[in-house]
């Protein structure tokens, strides 16, 4: 029963990820220029996750730091340099990592 109760409460510290969009795709969607402010898939994928982020307190974005400009350059910018295509990473992972990397929130 011991040995149940470890296996469950193990599994349950890993967060099951659905997406129809591998790492390696979405590093290939979102290739360009890190400042275009152009409306596709990336853009609408970072930004979503910034909001989902924000409104959960994982990230602390300041009002003059926060355009989606800068939202969307900063994780173009890290996803260029730091996610791996091969990687075993949810893109959302990527993404957070990214988002939390540029606003961060102070701890107390």
């Amino acid at each position: 029963m011991m040995m149940l109760m470890a296996a469950l409460l193990a599994a349950a510290d890993r967060p099951v990820v659905v997406s129809s969009v591998t790492t390696a795709q979405l590093l290939e969607l979102c290739r360009g220029k890190d400042t275009d402010p152009t409306p596709n898939f990336c853009t609408g994928y970072i930004i979503a996750a910034f909001d989902t982020l924000s409104l959960s307190g994982q990230i602390c974005p300041s009002q003059t730091r926060a355009s989606n400009i800068e939202v969307v350059s900063s994780t173009r910018k890290y996803l260029r340099k730091r996610a791996k295509p091969t990687g075993t990473g949810a893109p959302s992972f990527v993404v957070r990592d990214a988002l939390q990397q540029a606003f961060p929130c102070k701890r107390k």
